[in-house]
């Protein structure tokens, strides 16, 4: 299923805190996401996951402007399970928002193994300038930007040119080794 044909419904509890940490010029910090089994249209009224499995921190974000952001959890340890519902929750431990949608598998966690999953959110309908995002300790670093990436395109093109040049000097050194040999 393609991320952006999913929905984050905010919960009310989510929202009266960030309406009022707007009102107290405070920012509030999204820690945590959870993932479950269950598949159904997510309730403004939730304050849980309806089953829960595993809570983790976020490996990393990017804030996109106009209210969106990146991120992205990873999933790990022994549990197997189909990933149907993610929570996003404040440090506070409040519930902010929910996503899941009817019969559907988000991702998958396997045995022993990792699961990255990456969601693009849209807090636009939150008051602006209230949740940022805490990464945890795990920073993935996936999120690459347009600025980065051109930076490590210039970093390769500059390592092709210095290989051209190390093979040029090569070739003109064989060579004066050849002419000397034949001259002297």
């Amino acid at each position: 299923m393609s991320e952006d044909t999913i929905k984050l419904v905010i919960t009310r509890k989510g929202l009266e805190e960030c309406i009022s940490a707007k009102a107290k010029g405070i920012q509030l910090s999204l820690k945590w996401v959870s993932a479950g089994d269950r598949a159904y249209t997510p309730n403004p009224n939730q304050t849980t996951l309806q089953n829960e499995l595993q809570r983790v921190e976020f490996g990393e974000y990017k804030d996109m402007g106009l209210g969106q952001i990146q991120a992205i959890a990873k999933f790990s340890g022994e549990q197997e399970y189909p990933i149907r519902e993610l929570g996003f929750w404040l440090e506070s431990g409040t519930l902010l928002g929910v996503v899941s949608v009817p019969d559907t598998t988000l991702n998958y966690k396997t045995k022993n193994g990792h699961c990255l999953q990456p969601v693009t959110l849209d807090l636009s309908a939150l008051p602006s300038d209230t949740v940022t995002v805490v990464v945890g300790t795990e920073n993935l670093n996936i999120l690459i930007d347009t600025e980065m990436m051109m930076d490590a395109v210039a970093f390769l093109r500059s390592q092709v040119i210095q290989i051209k040049q190390g093979h040029t000097y090569m070739n003109m050194s064989e060579r004066l080794r050849t002419l000397e040999a034949n001259h002297g």
